[in-house]
């Protein structure tokens, strides 16, 4: 829950707006009832793993960005969904630069 608080309060410091889920479900639910502009997920999670998250965000919102994060520099063999694989070694302002570059890159081809 700790890494989970932590990005949390380092993106709300950039300027977003940061809702959580502790499980691919929880995700889901908030996908579905919320307005979402990214989502970004932890590779090893409650409930499945982000890959899998990524894979059932594109079958509901083919156009919402999906980033992974993993402990793991290895991008997994099924990551194809996801938008952008992000190495949690990179630190948190790789984050937030990748994450502010997918996001301009949306916003670009929108």
């Amino acid at each position: 829950m700790v890494p989970l608080t932590l990005r949390t309060l380092v993106l709300q410091k950039q300027g977003y707006l940061v809702k959580t889920a502790t499980s691919a479900s929880d995700a889901m639910q908030v996908i579905e009832t919320s307005h979402v502009d990214l989502v970004l997920t932890d590779q090893l999670m409650p409930g499945g793993t982000g890959t899998e998250l990524a894979r059932l965000v594109k079958l509901k919102i083919p156009a919402l960005p999906v980033v992974i994060l993993s402990g793991v520099n290895e991008i997994p063999a099924d990551a194809a969904h996801a938008d952008l694989f992000i190495s949690k070694v990179e630190g948190p302002v790789a984050m937030c630069d990748k994450i502010r570059a997918v996001l301009s890159n949306r916003d670009a081809t929108a």
